[in-house]
């Protein structure tokens, strides 16, 4: 447990909201999630998972992908990669990882210049949804 952790006491709800997103390869929003835990826990509030995801993401167990439809949209795995958004039915799915240096070269990145973290979010139709020609 890192110094950032040890500030927040332990909470049964944010564990399992942590475990929800691990397990879901959907990048829900805070919506989604609440949606689909409160019938496990009848006490769940949409501002407690609010509250839990802005904690988490402090203490880097979570990210903030993107904004679909006005809604920011979580992931757990905190690594460098890519995501897809699709426009029409607002799916998120995820790329490939991001190596910094190699992310830096291809955006010209100056040489002095220090990279912490790379996020690339590419918007287009998935191949589920109907092309309009």
């Amino acid at each position: 447990m890192n110094s950032v952790e040890a500030k927040f006491r332990h909470s049964k709800q944010r564990e399992r909201i942590y475990e929800y997103l691990c397990s879901a390869k959907s990048h829900p929003s805070a919506e989604m999630i609440y949606d689909d835990l409160r019938s496990e826990m009848p006490n769940l509030s949409l501002g407690t998972v609010y509250r839990n995801l802005r904690m988490l993401e402090e203490i880097g167990k979570v990210i903030r992908v993107t904004a679909v439809d006005g809604h920011e949209r979580y992931d757990a795995i905190c690594e460098n990669h890519a995501h897809f958004v699709c426009e029409k039915c607002g799916c998120v799915s995820d790329l490939s990882v991001l190596n910094e240096d190699q992310v830096a070269k291809l955006c010209n990145v100056d040489d002095d210049s220090v990279i912490h973290n790379v996020r690339v979010v590419i918007g287009g139709i998935c191949s589920q949804c109907p092309r309009s020609e």
